[in-house]
């Protein structure tokens, strides 16, 4: 078997694990630090360019300086975003924030077209079934890619519990930082297929036009807020500083593993819809001991609550994670693969956003009501989706699917009819 294609999405893996290893922990610092309101505004910056970017320029500049051109650029924005962090200046952090909300953009776009473009050509390949790798490999970029918050956790746990300056903490990770943007100049090249359509700046936005898209939007708005949630609300529960870095290791830990078992599994059972509900179960559990079990603020003594927190909000993460961009490459294999991940980004962005904005206005009750009211709608319409438009599994429609169906029905008839036919002439 070939194996070109999956070495090319585990190169890509482990570069975003060492640019995305100093910022996963810099988030926490941020909204949690002496700064936190300055850092959750810095990071919802962050998140509405991140949206902007996506919305009107991120699929056309992929598109047109290539896959691997647009990583390595827009890899070098999380560099000063990092460093800003040696010496606390609240207009440095705001204006790398915007940088880095750009160069997010266009990093995540060019990401989710690459892993799909080279999961296309290891099928075509190694002569599989469309799509019957698609799972396995989105899973095994994320889990590799999620290791960052155990090693980046366990790291700057370490670096806090022996007490060092937090100028030094933040060199280091600007150094682990710019070290994962070099490693990108080595990552192979992928061609992005032509469909032949004249493309624009705001060409990408067509696609939300197609139900397809549409009916995952509510889907794509969790996936960001819940995010946001986890990276804005949560760390703020955890008082000591070690003990939080050593949580969002587990946290890391669960979500590498998740990332690729479900990944897998949803690929052998082709049962999409069925790894979301356990995805939504695990989110809705949480959010419902939150509201009515575990108010703020927590037993700092009771490691239960937060093992049980994070176990669950890893596995709802990991699960929404790996299914949407699975999903979008199997509705959008053939073309507008870009503007399809960029409008993914929009959405996510955007409700990230938010989260970050609620984290400093809104009470953390409602904060988790919102996310329960939103997690119900996704579920709904992803049903919806399946049953009513389009198959999450095979991307075919009900319409094309029943006339399959139908196809079937009538060829059994007829061999039954024809070997009838056989028997009473013998």
């Amino acid at each position: 078997m070939d194996r070109s294609n999956f070495y090319n999405i585990i190169h890509l893996s482990l570069s975003f694990f060492l640019i995305l290893t100093p910022f996963g922990v810099t988030q926490i610092f941020q909204t949690s630090s002496d700064h936190a309101k300055d850092g959750a505004f810095a990071l919802a910056i962050t998140s509405l360019v991140f949206c902007l970017t996506n919305l009107v320029l991120s699929s056309y500049i992929t598109r047109s300086l290539g896959v691997r051109l647009t990583l390595i650029f827009s890899s070098v924005a999380y560099v000063p975003f990092i460093a800003s962090n040696i010496k606390y200046n609240r207009w440095t952090l705001y204006i790398s924030g915007f940088l880095v909300g750009v160069g997010a953009a266009l990093l995540w776009t060019a990401q989710g077209v690459y892993v799909t473009i080279s999961t296309n050509k290891h099928e075509q390949v190694n002569n599989l079934v469309p799509s019957s790798t698609r799972g396995l490999m989105n899973g095994t970029f994320f889990g590799i890619f999620q290791l960052h918050q155990i090693i980046g956790n366990l790291l700057v746990s370490f670096l806090f519990h022996i007490k060092l300056d937090e100028w030094i903490i933040f060199t280091i990770l600007t150094s682990i930082c710019g070290l994962g943007t070099f490693s990108l100049i080595f990552l192979r090249p992928v061609e992005i297929p032509k469909d032949g359509k004249k493309q624009s700046i705001l060409s990408s936005l067509s696609i939300l036009f197609d139900i397809r898209f549409l009916f995952l939007i509510p889907t794509m708005c969790y996936s960001g807020l819940s995010q946001g949630f986890i990276a804005a609300a949560v760390p703020p529960l955890i008082v000591d500083k070690s003990w939080k870095y050593l949580i969002f290791g587990l946290f890391g830990t669960v979500s590498a593993v998740s990332y690729v078992f479900f990944g897998k599994l949803s690929d052998l059972i082709g049962r999409r819809l069925l790894i979301f509900a356990i995805g939504a179960l695990a989110h809705m559990t949480i959010f419902v001991l939150l509201l009515l079990v575990w108010k703020p603020p927590l037993d700092q003594n009771n490691t239960e609550i937060f093992l049980i927190l994070v176990i669950g909000l890893s596995i709802g993460d990991a699960i929404f994670g790996t299914l949407l961009y699975s999903i979008i490459g199997t509705f959008y294999e053939e073309s507008r693969l870009a503007d399809a991940f960029a409008c993914l980004k929009v959405f996510q962005a955007g409700s990230t956003a938010i989260a970050f904005v609620e984290d400093v206005y809104v009470p953390f009750s409602i904060q988790v009501l919102c996310l329960i009211i939103l997690l119900s709608l996704a579920f709904i319409t992803l049903i919806y989706e399946h049953y009513g438009i389009t198959s999450l599994d095979t991307g075919k429609t009900r319409m094309s699917i029943q006339k399959e169906n139908k196809k079937e029905t009538e060829a059994d008839i007829e061999g039954q009819f024809a070997y009838a036919t056989l028997s009473n002439e013998t």
